[in-house]
């Protein structure tokens, strides 16, 4: 403590004020006690005279010494008060300690409170988990698939049907998660009664038991969230002013999945992950017909055509024959495969690929080909394989294809451009792998029809294109129609030249 009566600690080290000192130039106002500017409050006051002056606290408050009515003290105020100017108490100005204190708290600490901190971070971590829900939903088709949240259940001509529970059992046709399989059904109506579309759906594949067991997990490995309804569009529409010549044949879609483009045949299920997977394309195929066949009225049928797109398609060309042997020969039969001719570049990696492949699934256990395994005596896993089982196909086919599927240029030459916008060895390897296509097409049988538009489409069958889309003037619904009713006067081949791209697509 010093004389004045200011505990040094209080000040923080600033010495202590003198209450009065002189004017130093002619513009201060004499006489006019002026504080030290630790004394002085937030002012912009430049000359002090609105600051209070902070007395010296009465020493009967300090550490017990002087009286309450000390004299000197008394004096101050007295000599203030005369000069108009109101003194302050220790409390009610601010000290240099406070001061600093008060800004080290703006400068240095946070100005959130813990709780506050606290409750921005759940927050993120809801918003993470949410996130996290709303992807996970989304890709295994529980927002907008055919058994989505947000899907409307109750719309469509086709309704949809599960394999009877007593024919599954015996037959072990089982999705990949083990749910029975299903297959959507518009029957038909007057001209259209006999007569019968079979469409075999699409969707990729599973290479491996960690892909498979993803699958599972979604509408393409199971049937537990399927829409009850559902619509179609293109071949297999039931509007007469989109599909005129086919509109009223009666329709079965037969639900993808087994994973293996409807030709696994593993007899014991496997696991993985804890959970159970079943390699029962084939069966499900065979299980679902002979149901179509009981219940559905089949059996009367006058005529078949059997078709698929995507890995659907590439079913078609490896069960076509298979599926007109369970047939009467007094049916009229043909196979459509929309979008399954991929043609892969079969080197050594790519030819051990496809073994394991075949091997997991066991597909190789499925329908013979006679042809086809007469050319391959020693690679029978290559007639799963459309480039080479194409032209051992023995029933009447219509190829429909894009020269430039986009799923072959994503997958098998891995472009990063568009058709219109390759370039240099992009687009070589696009013209070459047109040629592929055509080639293939071009070993087919004499009494095989094609239609390959040069376009990156990949879902010709089931969408406004297979009305649209057009090669010399005649589109896809056109070139088949003309084909399958032996309207065609010349060839009913119907193919671009190597030239980019069909305006109409």
């Amino acid at each position: 403590m010093d004389r004045s009566g200011y505990l040094m600690d209080d000040l923080a080290g600033t010495p202590p004020p003198s209450p009065f000192y002189e004017p130093r130039d002619s513009n201060s106002r004499p006489g006019v006690p002026v504080p030290d500017l630790w004394e002085v409050e937030d002012t912009p006051d430049p000359d002090f005279s609105s600051a209070r002056v902070l007395l010296p606290p009465e020493r009967g408050e300090i550490g017990g010494e002087g009286a309450s009515n000390d004299p000197e003290r008394e004096s101050l105020r007295a000599e203030l008060s005369s000069e108009g100017i109101a003194p302050s108490v220790p409390d009610e100005a601010p000290t240099s300690r406070r001061w600093r204190a008060e800004l080290d708290r703006k400068g240095k600490n946070c100005p959130c409170s813990t709780t506050q901190i606290c409750l921005v971070v759940c927050l993120v971590v809801v918003l993470c988990v949410v996130i996290s829900v709303v992807t996970w939903l989304y890709m295994t088709g529980r927002l907008f698939g055919r058994k989505g949240i947000f899907s409307n259940k109750d719309t469509g001509e086709a309704q949809l049907y599960l394999l009877g529970q007593d024919r599954a059992e015996r037959t072990k046709a089982y999705c990949l998660d083990g749910s029975r399989p299903g297959y959507y059904f518009i029957p038909g109506t007057g001209s259209g009664r006999n007569k019968w579309r079979v469409h075999l759906d699409g969707g990729g594949s599973c290479d491996d038991l960690a892909e498979c067991y993803s699958r599972s997990l979604t509408d393409n490995g199971s049937t537990r969230r399927l829409r009850t309804r559902d619509t179609f569009g293109g071949f297999l529409s039931s509007n007469q002013d989109e599909n005129p010549d086919f509109f009223n044949w009666n329709l079965v879609y037969i639900h993808y999945c087994d994973g293996a483009c409807f030709t696994s045949n593993r007899p014991d299920p496997v696991t993985q992950k804890g959970k159970t997977l079943y390699f029962r394309g084939q069966a499900i195929l065979d299980a679902v017909l002979d149901e179509v066949n009981d219940v559905r009225g089949m059996s009367n049928a006058t005529t078949v055509i059997l078709s698929g797109n995507s890995a659907g398609g590439i079913a078609v060309y490896r069960q076509a024959d298979h599926v007109r042997s369970k047939l009467p020969r007094t049916v009229r039969y043909m196979a459509l495969p929309s979008s399954g001719l991929m043609v892969w570049d079969m080197d050594d990696k790519a030819a051990e690929a496809f073994k394991r492949r075949a091997a997991m699934h066991g597909m190789l256990d499925g329908p013979d080909h006679p042809a086809c395994l007469q050319a391959f005596p020693g690679d029978p896993w290559k007639c799963l394989l459309p480039q080479f089982a194409a032209p051992y196909v023995t029933s009447a086919m219509f190829v429909l294809n894009a020269a430039y599927d986009s799923w072959a240029l994503n997958n098998i030459l891995r472009l990063d451009c568009k058709p219109r916008r390759c370039s240099g060895s992009d687009q070589r390897a696009l013209l070459r792998y047109q040629a592929e296509v055509i080639g293939v097409t071009a070993s087919l049988g004499s009494g095989q029809g094609a239609f390959i538009p040069s376009c990156d489409d990949h879902s010709i069958i089931g969408t406004p294109d297979y009305s649209q889309i057009k090669i010399g003037g005649k589109t896809a619904a056109g070139a088949f129609s003309d084909w399958f009713f032996r309207r065609t006067v010349n060839s009913s081949r119907y193919i671009d030249g190597m030239t980019c791209c069909n305006p109409t697509c």
